[in-house]
């Protein structure tokens, strides 16, 4: 099912997603049509040995932030060729960060998405499929005064940016019945991006005194192919993905364009005999290549001298024994290795390298045949250690040019991560 295989991917890109959102969807009640509701209590605290931005600040940072999202999915076949799929989702984020001279907190929506997908059944060996989502601007996507600081690491926390404007994006593509246990996926889709406000600070790096900006971002065109496999005790997936994104402005002034971005993810899982459970293994890799930029003395934009974006490294694996017919619990850890970004450390754009290890436990408990309980708690250790620039050279954003690069310490971090949620299935 579309449905299934939807949340099967989105799994394997989020490795360290709860089992409230990477448990495959029931099967489909006798009904015409299943409802699936989700939902999450997430929390996410850090304490490091220095604040942000690390070349500033000596003291130490800490940060926390609760996210729960809410996820809605209705599928159902009105004739026997035609099944139809609909996702709508959203959720609340509180989140606070604590350094000197940068303290800030936030409470806000998201934004909302919704989607929807027909796909045709009546074909031999093809399932052709179209889709439509669009994003509702619900969230916050300008934070003034202290709030600009609540944004932190999207390495430490979940939720990074907490809105944007108005995007709609149409999918086509085919599932491919190879066997009754194999399928290949292909689609393509193209997603218009609308404008949106955002804080600007007049006086960096504090963010307090501010003025607003308007962001174009530009359009996005993506390709996406998939395979997957599922027969007894053995179950599969790999997926990739090409996104080609256009020129981002700025109060209508061409700011910057992304380099193309690569995306791999595969999901190995067995199980094993008798009560010894199912071992699940996960893994992606990300890359972008070189943007196009705005120097200080060139109106037009440029590919950059070195890649500003970081190469991203996620690997996880989770261990669930069945405890009983209702109740599955087990060990989890992930690993995530972010190699330099080549921004300049003053920079608000700047994410450091970093190696990142989580541990845990998670359980899931069946109350009913509708109804799943989910929990996950890991603790999580991060070390971020900037390697040197090519030539000791990094972008700043500010001066719109290659500049010395500033010395990055060492910073280790601890902290947790808190869910628990439920699935319904009515």
């Amino acid at each position: 099912m579309l449905l299934t295989r939807l949340w099967i991917g989105l799994c394997s890109v989020a490795l360290a997603a709860p089992a409230a959102w990477c448990a495959e969807p029931a099967p489909a009640a006798s009904s015409a049509w299943t409802t699936t509701f989700a939902t999450d209590f997430r929390l996410y605290s850090w304490q490091g040995t220095r604040g942000s931005p690390t070349t500033f600040n000596t003291s130490s940072g800490s940060g926390s932030q609760i996210y729960v999202p809410l996820a809605l999915a209705v599928n159902g076949k009105p004739a026997s060729d035609v099944k139809l799929d609909f996702l709508i989702r959203g959720g609340w984020v509180s989140a606070r960060q604590t350094t000197a001279g940068l303290t800030g907190s936030v409470q806000t929506f998201t934004d909302t998405v919704m989607s929807g997908t027909a796909t045709y059944l009546g074909f031999t060996g093809i399932q052709p499929f179209a889709g439509l989502s669009v994003n509702a601007p619900s969230g916050r996507s300008a934070l003034y005064g202290s709030a600009a600081a609540a944004r932190m690491d999207p390495d430490l926390v979940e939720i990074a940016s907490f809105g944007e404007g108005w995007n709609v994006g149409p999918t086509v593509g085919a599932n491919f019945p190879i066997t009754s246990a194999l399928m290949i996926t292909a689609s393509v889709g193209y997603t218009w991006r609308g404008n949106y406000d955002r804080e600007r600070p007049t006086n960096e790096p504090s963010p307090f005194v501010q003025s607003t900006t308007r962001i174009n971002p530009g359009d996005v065109v993506t390709g996406t192919a998939s395979l997957a496999y599922q027969a007894a005790p053995w179950s599969f997936s790999l997926s990739g993905s090409i996104s080609e994104e256009g020129t981002t402005q700025e109060n209508a002034v061409d700011l910057y364009k992304p380099g193309r971005r690569y995306l791999g993810s595969a999901t190995v899982a067995y199980s094993w005999p008798d009560k010894w459970g199912q071992t699940t293994l996960t893994g992606s890799v990300t890359h972008q290549n070189r943007n196009d930029v705005k120097f200080t003395t060139i109106p037009s934009l440029l590919t950059e001298l070195m890649n500003t974006n970081s190469n991203l490294y996620r690997a996880g694996i989770q261990h669930l024994f069945a405890v009983s017919q209702t109740f599955v619990i087990g060990p989890t850890a992930n690993y995530l290795h972010r190699d330099s970004n080549s921004y300049d450390a003053g920079t608000l754009q700047f994410l450091p390298a970093k190696d990142r290890i989580a541990a845990g436990a998670m359980a899931r408990y069946a109350v009913s045949d509708s109804v799943t309980l989910n929990f996950r708690g890991e603790h999580v250790w991060t070390r971020e250690n900037e390697r040197t620039a090519p030539n000791n050279q990094q972008f700043s954003v500010l001066a719109n040019s290659f500049v010395a690069a500033l010395p990055v310490p060492v910073v280790s971090s601890t902290g947790w991560v808190f869910v628990g949620g439920l699935n319904a299935k009515f």
